[in-house]
């Protein structure tokens, strides 16, 4: 699993813009999406298609991730309390 890094840099024009690459490489343990989850969240418009688990040291309030070459936008977290952190994933459109 793959944690952006945003650079910003200045172009001939003197405008800045922002450079998103997911090069910040992060072990993860994949869990499977309960039910209740499943329900709770499509009833806020929400597909829920992934659950991953990773250190909370590696975890930084980053807003996406990218897993298996798709990028996930990160709709909820739950902190564990043996020093993990599950990240509730899911697909954007044209993601």
């Amino acid at each position: 699993m793959f944690f952006p890094i945003i650079t910003t840099v200045k172009d001939e024009l003197d405008q800045v813009e922002e450079i998103e690459a997911f090069t910040k490489r992060v072990f993860c343990e994949k869990k499977p999406i309960a039910q209740s989850e499943f329900f709770s969240a499509g009833q806020s418009g929400i597909k829920a298609a992934q659950v991953l688990v990773v250190s909370i040291f590696d975890y930084v309030n980053e807003q996406k991730l990218k897993y298996k070459d798709k990028v996930y936008s990160i709709y909820r977290i739950y902190e564990r309390s043996d020093e993990k952190i599950e990240l509730y994933c899911e697909v954007k459109a044209g993601g």
